[in-house]
């Protein structure tokens, strides 16, 4: 697994200084390049630039420059957790758990979970409705193996349980043993112990989330 790269948080010029330009940066024009005294010092959301009204002849101590940087380190987090989302879904465990990785403070990353949340962009429920399907829909698992995924996501059990509930109906839950089990059937096909191969299928479909019962049920039903 690739290693999160901590967020750098940079020392403000010793003293401050005078604002002597402002430029949006090329390579992201939400951020702009503070210069102090003719010198870069560091780099500002847009946002704060405006909200603070920085501006060329502004000065800025030592103290003042760490409170700015402090509040960027939010506008950093938030962009880096957006990102993330573009992937895919997550969980709101998964989002505290990269805001970790990311090295922010307990009370930034809880602004900025406040922020995702309040943006629609984070919600459990939904994501664990939208996992479930996806799962069923392109692994075909079952019922225990969509539930434990999503409590490995985070996701509490009865939230998990009920997102499981709603997505796998009897038919499909049926539909899906039956498709895996020809899948487990072709995969050891070439096993001349008849007793051992039962048992390696029975032990692919419970690792893919079907019930035991279930198993033997579709078993005795279904000809090999």
């Amino acid at each position: 697994m690739r290693s999160i790269r901590p967020l750098e948080q940079p020392e403000p010029p010793k003293n401050g200084g005078t604002i002597s330009a402002i430029q949006v940066q090329k390579k992201d024009q939400e951020r702009c390049s503070l210069f102090l005294d003719g010198q870069f010092a560091f780099g500002l959301h847009m946002n704060l630039v405006a909200d603070h009204g920085l501006r060329k002849g502004v000065q800025l101590d030592e103290e003042r420059c760490r409170s700015l940087l402090s509040e960027d380190l939010y506008h950093k987090a938030l962009k880096r957790c957006v990102d993330y989302l573009a992937y895919r879904p997550r969980s709101s465990s998964e989002i505290g758990q990269r805001l970790r990785e990311l090295g922010v403070p307990d009370s930034t990353a809880e602004q900025v979970r406040e922020r995702l949340n309040g943006l629609g962009y984070v919600n459990d429920e939904r994501f664990a409705r939208q996992w479930a399907a996806s799962r069923q829909r392109s692994k075909g698992f079952g019922p225990r193996r969509l539930e434990m995924e999503l409590i490995q996501k985070g996701i509490s059990r009865d939230m998990a349980r009920e997102a499981v509930n709603e997505i796998c109906s009897e038919d499909d839950v049926h539909d899906q043993l039956t498709a895996q089990l020809a899948k487990a059937r072709h995969r050891y096909r070439h096993e001349g112990n008849e007793r051992k191969q039962e048992q390696k299928i029975i032990g692919f479909l419970t690792r893919r989330g079907f019930e035991l019962g279930a198993i033997r049920d579709a078993l005795r039903v279904t000809p090999s």
